[in-house]
């Protein structure tokens, strides 16, 4: 089983001091579900528009379209609109900030992944922490 997870970023290398919506543009990995193994897939902009306001369900929905194929997002930081994130994908929040140790962490958690995951659409997934 191949999970894809999308980590936002403003550089590349660390992940957003914003809030997910809100990074310049998103990296695509896919990790093996089995062996753990994370390759990198595609690079994704952010073509969201500006929230107009902290938590604009505007914006939830249109993030939640871009990501309609990628089940997973890791971030610093998520805002108010995790609430509404939950129901369709599992939220990771790093503890550290750079990219290539979140992806040093997170498959050690691939398990926890894989049962939120397979929550029905709709049904709240626990946010997970990378320590």
């Amino acid at each position: 089983m191949k999970i894809l997870f999308a980590c936002g970023t403003d550089d590349g290398k660390t992940l957003t001091d914003e809030h997910f919506g809100s990074a310049s543009f998103y990296m695509i990995f896919s990790m093996d579900g089995d062996s753990g193994k994370i390759e990198f897939v595609r690079r994704m902009e952010n073509t969201s528009p500006q929230e107009r306001g902290h938590g604009d369900p505007e914006k939830a929905r249109y993030i939640s379209q871009m990501f309609s194929d990628v089940p997973v997002l890791v971030a610093f930081a998520m805002g108010p609109n995790i609430t509404r994130m939950r129901k369709r994908f599992v939220p990771v929040i790093s503890r550290v900030r750079e990219i290539e140790s979140a992806l040093e962490i997170l498959p050690r958690y691939r398990e926890e992944i894989i049962k939120e995951m397979e929550k029905p659409e709709g049904e709240d997934r626990r946010i997970i922490y990378l320590k």
